[in-house]
């Protein structure tokens, strides 16, 4: 067991195979009665000190990733078109920049809570919100012209369907069904 002062910790270097596969281990623990961490490498030439330096830059983007999907949404975009999703990948990625130099000057605030708060003001309406809103648009408009509030009109097209197929008999309109 040897000690890390630069980043103070305990670490235990093995070597072993794999699978068939030489490998190489380090052992790592923060503290003397901690708990061991392990990091395994293929590299059995590696030493400890650079490979805790590829996995701390490994980690970190690791936890950028899940702060974007958790936050920003990364991956939900649902288009099948290439362009569509480069472009949505790489707003996330300039959201996620903003949003780390705003917390860099607003330390005081915790950057889940600023991801939740800009993101609520950045997120489109999905097209079935979309398409919702527009029928709800089009039932307060035909309520308007019959003189009936948006509840009433609500009321009669869900409980009462003989009504609204005589409405539709009336003005020569076939119903889809």
């Amino acid at each position: 067991m040897k000690y890390s002062r630069r980043h103070r910790c305990h670490y235990m270097v093995y070597d072993a195979e794999f699978g068939g596969v030489p490998v190489r281990i380090f052992l790592v623990r923060r503290t003397r009665h901690g708990q061991w961490n392990g990091l395994i490498t293929t590299n059995t030439r590696l030493e400890f000190l650079d490979a805790w330096r590829i996995y701390s830059k490994r980690w970190t983007i690791e936890v950028v990733f899940k702060d974007c999907k958790q936050h920003l949404m990364l991956g939900k975009c649902q288009s099948t078109n290439f362009a569509t999703q480069i472009a949505a990948t790489s707003i996330c990625a300039i959201q996620f920049n903003l949003l780390s130099m705003a917390k860099r000057f607003m330390d005081y605030e915790t950057i889940g809570g600023l991801f939740r708060e800009i993101s609520k003001e950045t997120l489109k309406q999905s097209v079935a919100q979309q398409l919702w809103g527009k029928v709800q648009e089009m039932l307060t408009a035909v309520a308007e012209v019959c003189g009936l509030a948006d509840e009433d009109l609500y009321d009669i097209i869900i409980n009462k369907t003989e009504q609204v197929e005589n409405m539709f008999a009336t003005f020569n309109l076939k119903r889809a069904c």
